[in-house]
């Protein structure tokens, strides 16, 4: 680690007692020292520390990976590819709103280095797949989820695939689909479309999760999917500093199930950041 990380390291450490945090990372307060020399790493370059998740587990889900190491689907041509873990605190709280997931498989398309795959394997999933194009990442991926494996044997197995997420055709069953981001609008709308095909087939049910749903309108067009959650959920304490924000958006459609929508479901997107950020109005 450079000397300059090692400051801001440092720096966030000392920030993060629970004394100091609150303030820090207060919405006012961040966006005023936002303005000062540094502090753009201080609070934006989180993607770049070692995450607690990996701390606690040993794995290594946390960096950045830029777009001219991401390969990307010959169907998108209107991305801006990065590679970043989403938070875990975020992905439990979209889970945690979910009906019994004990006959669903979950599929996170575009997986990356796995950490969501690594969080669902906590909840009784049936099955646990990631769908991921770029070679470097499927290897990350299965390398972490080696050692997540061997320290938890009785959880759920989790299988990682080198393939094309637009292309990519759902298991039978229930299911449980995840995103964070990692596609241009082409290839959601595929996405999409492979949902609608297998709800087509008839007698399951699916949810998608869409973390950073930048291209949600996608799936609001779709006549087989409806809202079912949408809020904008805040990183535990412990994560504050280790992503680019202090809340993440999420949105989580339903199909083929009656499971009645939550509270503010049909919130509006608003994009901060075409094709990188979206947060709910």
């Amino acid at each position: 680690m450079s000397l300059r990380n090692l400051l801001v390291s440092g720096t966030r450490a000392i920030a993060g007692l629970p004394l100091l945090r609150k303030v820090v990372y207060h919405r006012a307060v961040r966006r005023r020292l936002l303005r000062l020399p540094g502090f753009g790493k201080f609070y934006g370059g989180g993607w770049d520390f070692r995450h607690p998740f990996d701390r606690r587990y040993h794995t290594e889900t946390s960096g950045s990976v830029p777009s001219a190491q991401i390969q990307s689907s010959p169907y998108d041509s209107d991305k801006v590819y990065i590679y970043a873990g989403s938070q875990p605190s975020i992905i439990r709280t979209a889970l945690n709103a979910l009906p019994p997931l004990s006959d669903c498989a979950f599929v996170d398309l575009g997986c990356g280095k796995g950490r969501p795959l690594l969080v669902a394997s906590e909840y009784p999933f049936r099955r646990i797949l990631g769908v991921e194009l770029t070679s470097s990442l499927v290897q990350d991926a299965r390398n972490n989820i080696a050692i997540l494996s061997r320290r938890f044997p009785e959880r759920t197995a989790i299988q990682v695939e080198q393939q094309d997420a637009g292309q990519y055709v759902l298991p039978a069953g229930n299911a449980v689909v995840f995103l964070y981001n990692p596609f241009g609008e082409e290839v959601v709308a595929q996405v999409v479309a492979r949902v609608e095909e297998a709800l087509a087939a008839g007698g399951r049910s699916i949810f998608v999760i869409y973390y950073n749903p930048v291209h949600g309108h996608c799936f609001d067009a779709s006549r087989s999917l409806h809202r079912y959650f949408a809020a904008n959920l805040p990183y535990a304490a412990d994560e504050l500093g280790y992503g680019p924000e202090i809340t993440d958006a999420v949105i989580i459609w339903q199909g083929g199930g009656a499971a009645p929508a939550r509270h503010q479901a049909d919130a509006k997107i608003k994009i901060i950041w075409p094709g990188v950020r979206a947060e709910l109005a």
